[in-house]
């Protein structure tokens, strides 16, 4: 870390201290005001545009009241989203779960798409809390609450489903009903049932999750005006993460493409498979890029890319380049959530599991570059994983260790998986525990 250059501090000066603060205080005072006429426009031109779409949406079929009162409406990175709580006539529920100690209510999303028209999508919240509120403004397309537990389940105007995915805590497990051998719902029955009263009706909703080949755990096809609209806020439980990167290296996609390099890595230099999704839920794998001895590119245009696969010849721990690479990847594709890293005989898996998290880390701590060097992370981040490789080892593992320990310390998003040799990948994760005479240990901490 010797040697890099530091940037100097800035000095504001304030002319006017005075008058500045009255102005800001104006300005602060007619802000929510502003806003609140302008997400009143927002939502008055949704309502008409509805009004006039004649949508045949199946959840109105079981609507009483499309409370436009309570519409919530939220801005952020991609763009606007307005959400309408549905009043459901009393004893509705969904077969999203069996289990009837869970309660259904719905929502209309509406995503500006051109010439002043919209996407609309029926967002179904599927969960045992009898305390959730289906007008609370917390939770919402850019923020889903910590105390969410339960099944999100998103169907189109098309009256399709095209997401469902279990959440504990707020953060997601599980794509839900969907089985990773064929990429199919693995319900063969009467697929939405309906409740009404006393009567027990069967739904045409037919339940299809439209997963496509992917892993991608934000629901696909939410485009409108702005490309590739996705649940921003989406965290994806480590734990679960785990499970679907065992699933994948179990596929010969992933197979094959690791064999290829450990082949080519013959040479002493980086060489990079990107995986994409192929038809009928198969792994393919583009052409290996070859690199040098400190790097290699990635392919980032291959059809279906999620994840890439890359080895460190001279069998060196997962690097700060490849935490801030998976980052960017993540950043241009919300689908290219996985790396992979070959090194001294083991695989390491960089997972993002919550992207908007771990953009906030790479932007409060970027990486230092030199012309010569690989990326390396800033002085705060290094000094600590220099302190925590004398307690957990200087190998390739404990240095590892180190980095999975202080990325979950500063709350990055990215979590760092490990393959056992029972061919299953398990969370670099560890409880720091300071003892009587002020040393810390670590242990680790499993998966339930």
């Amino acid at each position: 870390m010797d040697g890099k250059l530091k940037k100097a501090a800035s000095i504001f000066i304030l002319i006017s201290v005075g008058v500045f603060l009255s102005r800001c205080q104006q300005d602060e005072n007619e802000a929510p005001g502003i806003q609140k006429r302008e997400q009143n426009k927002a939502v008055t031109a949704a309502k008409k545009w509805f009004e006039n779409s004649r949508l045949q949406l199946e959840g109105l079929a079981f609507t009483e009241t499309i409370d436009w009162n309570h519409a919530i409406v939220t801005d952020g990175e991609k763009g606007q989203a307005i959400e309408v709580p549905l009043i459901l006539k009393p004893n509705t529920t969904t077969n999203v779960v069996a289990d009837e100690k869970y309660k259904t209510y719905m929502r209309l999303l509406f995503v500006p798409d051109i010439g002043d028209t919209y996407k609309v999508y029926d967002i179904i919240y599927t969960t045992k809390d009898d305390a959730f509120d289906n007008t609370n403004k917390e939770q919402n397309f850019y923020h889903i609450s910590s105390r969410f537990s339960g099944y999100i389940t998103i169907q189109d105007s098309q009256n399709k489903i095209v997401y469902s995915g279990e959440f504990v805590n707020g953060m997601v497990t599980a794509l839900h009903n969907l089985s990773r051998e064929s990429n199919e719902t693995s319900r063969t029955y009467c697929r939405y049932w309906v409740y009404v009263g006393p009567t027990i009706t069967c739904s045409s909703w037919v339940w299809e999750p439209d997963y496509g080949s992917g892993y991608n755990w934000g629901p696909p096809g939410l485009s409108g005006s702005i490309p590739g609209i996705f649940f921003p806020s989406l965290k994806l439980d480590p734990c679960g993460a785990a499970k679907t990167t065992t699933g994948i290296s179990a596929k010969a996609g992933y197979l094959n493409a690791k064999s290829d390099i450990m082949q080519a890595s013959a040479d002493g230099k980086e060489h990079s498979i990107t995986l994409g999704n192929g038809a009928g839920g198969a792994l393919t794998q583009a052409p290996m890029n070859n690199g040098g001895t400190n790097g290699v590119v990635v392919n980032q245009n291959w059809p279906g890319a999620f994840a890439a696969m890359h080895n460190h010849p001279n069998n060196s721990q997962v690097s700060a380049g490849d935490i801030y690479a998976a980052v960017t990847l993540n950043t241009k594709n919300s689908n290219f959530t996985t790396s992979f890293i070959l090194t001294g005989g083991e695989t390491y898996a960089i997972v993002i599991t919550n992207l908007t998290a771990a953009k906030a880390f790479v932007a409060a701590y970027p990486a230092d570059i030199s012309p010569i060097y690989p990326p390396e992370f800033p002085d705060i981040i290094f000094s600590q994983l220099l302190a925590l490789v004398n307690v957990m080892g200087s190998s390739v593992e404990g240095k590892t260790n180190a980095i999975a320990f202080t990325l979950d310390k500063f709350k990055s998003g990215i979590t760092l998986l490990k393959q056992e040799h029972s061919g299953d990948f398990k969370p670099i994760n560890f409880k720091e525990i300071t003892q009587a005479n002020g040393s810390k240990s670590y242990n680790s901490i499993p998966c339930n």
